[in-house]
C-alpha cells in the first residue's frame, strides 16, 4: 500500500473511532453543555484579568492611584472566588462524564465478550483481552475525562487571548499568531508518531500480561523443571521491547515542549522589540503593552498544555482502537430473528452429514458424520485423541455451526432453534471443572439462579456431594476460592454434576468427566453419574473405556469419521478399532 493510500486509510479509521467514541458522549449532552458554559466563563474571567492588568500596573505602580489599589484588593478576591467555583463545577462535570462513559464502555465490552462465539476465545489470549479491559480502558478514561476538561478549556483560553491580542494591537497580533500554524503542524507530525508507538506498546503490554499469567498459573511446572531462568529471559525480551516502544512515544512527547518554547520565545522577542519601538514612537501606550504581553504569556501556557495533551490524546485513541476492535467482533454463530422456542424436549439427536473445520486448522475435524441417538439412550463417543469427540459436544451446545450438514434436535434443525432456550434443556460436565469464586450454593445455582434450597440439596445428593458439603465450615455458604481450589478433584467434579442436573436437563453432556481423577474419586463420580442417567439422553465422551461399558450405543471415531458402532460386547466381537483401544487399556 502506498503512503498516500495508507494515510487516507488511517484518516478514515481515525474518523470512525472518533464517531464511535462520540456515541458514548451523546447521552450526556446536557452536562457537556453545562461544562462548556463553565469553560467559557473561565475564559472570560481570565481575559478580564488580563485586560485590566495593563491599566492596573500603570495606575498603581506608575501613577500611584490609591483608590485603584483598594478596588483591586477588594474586587479581585471576589473574582477569584467566582473562578474557583466555576473551575470546581467544570472539573466535577467532566469527571462525572468521564466516569459514566468508561462505565458504559466497560459494561458494553463485558457484555459483548460474553456474546461472542467460542471461536473468538481460541483466537485471542485471555491476557490480551484483560490488558485491553484494564490498561487500555484506563487510557480511554483519561482521554475522555481530561482531554475535554483541559483541552477545550485551554483552546477557549487561547482563542480568547488571541481575540484580545487583535483588539489591543492587530499588527503585533499577526506576528504573535504566526506561531499557531507551526505548532499545529508540529503536533500533527508528532501525533502520528505517538499514536503508532502507543499502539505498538499496548500490544506488547498484552504480551507482558500473558507472560505473567502463564508463569503464575504454571508455577509448579516452572519450578519442577528448573524453568525459572528461561521464563525470566523470555519475559525480559518482551519487557525490553516495551521499553523501546515506550521510548519512541516519550521521545515524540519530549520533543514537542522544547520546540514550542523555542518558537514562542523567538516570537516573544520580536513582540518586545516591536512594542518598544512603538512606545518610543508614541503609537502604543505602556498599559496596552503590559496587557498585550500578559495576553501573549497567558495564551502560551495553555498552548503548551495542548501539546502535552496531544500525547495523551494519541495514547488514548490508540487504546480506544484496541477496545473498539473487540466491540467490532461479530459472533461466528449467528442467531436467526425467527427462531423456535422449545417448551418440551424429548432428546432425540441426529447428525446428518456433518463436517467441521476449525478456522485455525487446515484439516477437517469431522467428515460427513451421520448418526442417531434416540430419546433416553446413553451414547458414548470414543476414539484416539483428535478424532473429533469433543467437537460433537461443542456442536450440540452450538458453540459453533457445522461447515456442512445438519444437527437436528427432535427433528428440528438446530439453526432454527433459540440457542439460549436449547441450552436450558442441556447439562454439561467437562474434564476441566470450572468453578467460580463463589459459595457452594452459588456454584450449583449457576444455571438455575431461582432454584430453591430444596432443589439445590436434591441435586447435591444426586451427585453424591451433599455429605462433604455439609462437612465444610459454612456448608452451602462456604466460599470455594478461585477455580474451587479448596476442593479435591473429585469434589469439584461432583459439584459440577450437581450444577448440571439441577436444571433437570433432557440432554446430559459428559466430556471426559472422570479422566482427571484418581481411581477412588473416579468411582465416586462414576457412581454419581450412573444415578442420574435415567430418563435422559446422555452423550458421553471418554478415553477410559471402562466408563462406557453400559452405554446403549458406542460410536468409535477415527480421523473425524465413524469407524464402528455398537454395544461394548458387539464391538469387542467385531475385533476392530474399539477392541484395539480396549486391549491397550486393559
Amino acid at each position: 500500500m502506498t503512503d498516500p493510500a495508507r494515510a487516507a486509510q488511517d484518516k478514515a479509521r481515525f474518523k470512525v473511532l472518533v464517531r464511535a467514541l462520540l456515541q458514548y458522549l451523546k447521552p450526556h449532552k446536557i452536562r457537556l453543555a453545562q461544562a462548556a458554559v463553565s469553560m467559557i466563563v473561565l475564559a472570560v474571567i481570565k481575559n478580564a484579568v488580563i485586560y485590566i492588568s495593563g491599566p492596573v500596573i500603570k495606575g498603581v505602580f506608575m501613577d500611584k492611584n490609591m483608590d485603584l489599589l483598594r478596588l483591586i484588593v477588594f474586587g479581585l478576591p471576589a473574582l477569584f472566588v467566582l473562578r474557583m467555583l466555576v473551575e470546581y463545577i467544570n472539573a466535577y462535570l467532566m469527571s462525572w462524564i468521564g466516569q459514566r462513559v468508561v462505565q458504559k464502555v466497560r459494561e458494553d465490552l463485558f457484555a459483548h465478550i460474553h456474546r461472542l462465539s467460542l471461536e473468538f476465545y481460541w483466537r485471542k489470549r485471555s491476557s490480551d483481552v484483560m490488558s485491553r479491559v484494564i490498561n487500555d480502558l484506563n487510557n480511554v478514561q483519561s482521554t475522555v475525562q481530561f482531554i475535554p476538561l483541559y483541552g477545550i478549556r485551554d483552546v477557549l483560553t487561547v482563542v480568547a487571548c488571541v481575540g484580545l491580542l487583535f483588539y489591543l494591537n492587530w499588527g503585533l497580533a499577526l506576528i504573535a499568531v504566526v506561531v499557531l500554524p507551526l505548532i499545529g503542524a508540529l503536533l500533527g507530525v508528532l501525533g502520528k508518531k505517538m499514536r503508532k508507538a502507543s499502539a505498538e506498546s499496548n500490544v506488547i503490554v498484552g504480551e507482558i500480561s500473558h507472560k505473567f499469567q502463564e508463569s503464575l498459573q504454571g508455577i509448579t511446572v516452572v519450578k519442577a523443571f528448573n524453568y525459572e531462568e528461561q521464563a525470566i529471559a523470555k519475559f525480559k525480551v518482551s519487557n525490553d521491547a516495551y521499553f523501546s516502544k515506550m521510548m519512541r512515544y516519550l521521545r515524540a512527547t519530549a520533543m514537542s515542549g522544547p520546540v514550542m518554547e523555542f518558537i514562542s520565545g523567538m516570537v516573544l522577542l520580536a513582540i518586545i522589540y516591536l512594542s518598544g519601538k512603538a512606545i518610543f514612537a508614541g503609537t502604543m501606550t505602556v498599559e496596552n503593552f503590559f496587557s498585550f504581553l500578559a495576553a501573549y504569556v497567558t495564551a502560551y501556557v495553555p498552548l503548551k498544555n495542548i501539546g502535552n495533551l496531544n500525547s495523551k490524546l494519541q495514547q488514548g485513541m490508540a487504546s480506544w482502537e484496541r477496545i473498539y476492535q473487540i466491540l467490532e467482533e461479530q459472533p461466528a454463530v449467528v442467531i436467526k430473528a425467527d427462531t423456535k422456542n422449545i417448551d418440551r424436549l424429548d432428546g432425540k439427536i441426529e447428525f446428518r452429514g456433518v463436517s467441521y473445520k476449525y478456522p485455525s486448522r487446515d484439516t477437517q475435524v469431522l467428515n460427513g458424520l451421520s448418526f442417531t441417538i434416540n430419546p433416553g439412550e446413553v451414547a458414548a463417543f470414543v476414539g484416539p485423541s483428535g478424532s473429533g469427540k469433543t467437537t460433537i459436544i461443542h456442536l450440540l451446545l452450538r458453540f459453533f455451526d457445522p461447515v456442512s450438514g445438519k444437527v437436528e434436535i427432535d427433528g428440528h434443525d438446530m439453526l432454527d432453534l433459540d440457542t439460549t432456550d436449547l441450552r436450558a434443556h442441556m447439562g454439561l460436565v467437562t474434564q476441566d471443572t470450572i468453578l467460580f469464586d463463589d459459595t457452594v450454593l452459588g456454584n450449583i445455582k449457576t444455571g438455575m439462579p431461582n432454584a430453591s434450597m430444596a432443589e439445590v440439596i436434591e441435586a447435591a445428593k444426586a451427585a453424591d456431594a451433599h455429605a462433604f458439603i455439609e462437612a465444610m465450615p459454612q456448608g452451602y455458604d462456604t466460599v470455594l476460592g478461585e477455580r474451587g481450589v479448596k476442593l479435591s478433584g473429585g469434589q469439584r467434579q461432583r459439584l459440577a454434576i450437581a450444577r448440571a442436573i439441577i436444571k433437570k436437563p433432557k440432554i446430559l453432556l459428559l466430556d471426559e468427566a472422570t479422566s482427571n481423577l484418581d481411581t477412588a474419586s473416579e468411582q465416586a463420580v462414576q457412581g454419581a453419574i450412573e444415578r442420574i442417567l435415567g430418563g435422559r439422553t446422555v452423550v458421553m465422551v471418554a478415553h477410559r473405556l471402562s466408563t462406557v461399558k453400559n452405554a446403549n450405543k458406542i460410536f468409535v471415531l477415527k480421523k473425524g469419521e465413524l469407524a464402528e458402532t455398537g454395544t461394548h460386547e458387539e464391538l469387542l466381537k467385531l475385533g476392530g478399532v474399539y477392541r484395539g483401544l480396549y486391549e491397550a487399556q486393559t
